[in-house]
């Protein structure tokens, strides 16, 4: 498959141990004997972060699926519109979402299922037309989820009217609202799963495992923060930029292509990776690197440097306009320097962070940082 799927990261994560050379002096070795209050925090991203974010979710999604009920009824410009805006809206929810691929979320593999991106335009069609569609089978990953929805109220024309005819006069319109509604009945049943799980037993069995091992809850929570701020950078930026697709650009690949909304997906899901590592206005990572006294080379606070990172991140991103394919193509300097300033936050998060925690990068990856 010519397309670069995230697929590709999610599928084969978790064995591969990843050893990388600290910069930090952590001053201190977590572990067991630690004072941090490591069930404090965790207590404070499940009830504070992790079950908002999915709540919040599962509500976007829920009037996602209603917006595409009333669509399918009786197709028509507003409530294509509004099917439209319930997208995007729940796609910026999504983005607050996709870093706890632990517990419930693992067991059903949330990531890759909801967000596989770019879209294959080609396996969405064919399924349209041949009235089939099984979501469990790989080759359609990228043919369901947020993208594919994206790519069905947003790419299947050039306007919203010419999109309006595929849902109403054209040969596939039934099949193609049959096909749409599926997708959107699908990633509800995954949504309400996962909070489901949350709001059952998982959560105590989360904040209970307080250690920071590999199976940890904070082991796995480190893991995925980095895993997904990886998303960040390589697939949301990256490889459509050019910059680790061997210098040819591919602005088609960008999250969010068709609702033309990707620049800020990605600074929503910049935030999100931000308001983890900070607790939001709890007890968060960043804490816990002050509480172990972690320092960079030039004898800084770690927690400083990282914190500087993030808003310099944040303003090159801000520097850039939505399309981002359009400033792919027209403003790659740019773009690429919101990469580099993203690239250096990955070590300071992947390396020197986890170095700091005593915590181990277990998924494997070819990023070369």
């Amino acid at each position: 498959m010519k397309k670069l799927l995230i697929t590709a990261l999610s599928l084969t994560a978790g064995i591969v141990l990843t050893i990388s050379c600290s910069k930090s002096d952590s001053g201190n070795q977590p572990g067991k004997s630690d004072s941090f209050d490591r069930k404090g925090l965790l207590t404070n991203v499940s009830n504070n972060i992790i079950i908002p974010a999915y709540a919040s979710f599962q509500t976007s999604v829920n009037a996602l699926n209603d917006a595409i009920t009333v669509f399918n009824s009786a197709p028509d410009a507003a409530k294509l519109t509004a099917a439209q805006n319930a997208l995007v809206a729940a796609y910026k929810q999504w983005q607050s979402a996709s870093q706890y691929e632990i517990g419930p979320a693992a067991q059903v593999n949330f990531r890759v299922n909801v967000n596989t991106f770019p879209a294959d335009t080609k396996q969405i069609n064919d399924n349209i037309t041949s009235g089939t569609y099984n979501p469990d089978q790989l080759a359609n990953l990228a043919a369901k989820g947020l993208p594919a929805i994206d790519y069905l109220l947003f790419g299947t024309g050039a306007s919203n009217a010419a999109i309006l005819l595929q849902y109403t006069t054209d040969a596939q319109a039934t099949k193609r609202k049959t096909y749409l509604a599926a997708l959107i009945a699908e990633t509800k049943k995954l949504t309400d799963g996962v909070v489901t799980g949350w709001n059952g037993d998982y959560k105590n069995t989360f904040i209970n495992a307080d250690g920071t091992d590999a199976g940890s809850s904070l082991g796995q929570l480190v893991n995925q923060l980095v895993y997904d701020y990886e998303i960040i950078k390589n697939y949301e930026i990256g490889i459509p930029a050019g910059v680790q697709s061997m210098g040819t650009t591919f602005p088609e690949k960008v999250q969010g292509y068709y609702d033309k909304a990707s620049l800020q997906l990605t600074l929503f899901h910049l935030q999100a990776v931000k308001n983890l590592y900070m607790g939001k206005d709890g007890l968060g990572l960043d804490d816990y690197l002050i509480k172990v006294n972690a320092k960079y080379t030039d004898g800084k606070p770690l927690n400083d440097v990282i914190t500087a990172q993030f808003a310099t991140a944040e303003t090159k991103l801000k520097a850039l306009s939505d399309p981002l394919a359009d400033n792919i193509r027209t403003n790659p300097t740019a773009v690429k320097a919101a990469y580099t300033e993203l690239q250096k936050l990955t070590v300071f998060l992947k390396t020197d962070m986890t170095s700091s925690l005593g915590i181990l990068i277990t998924f494997g990856d070819n990023d070369g940082d």
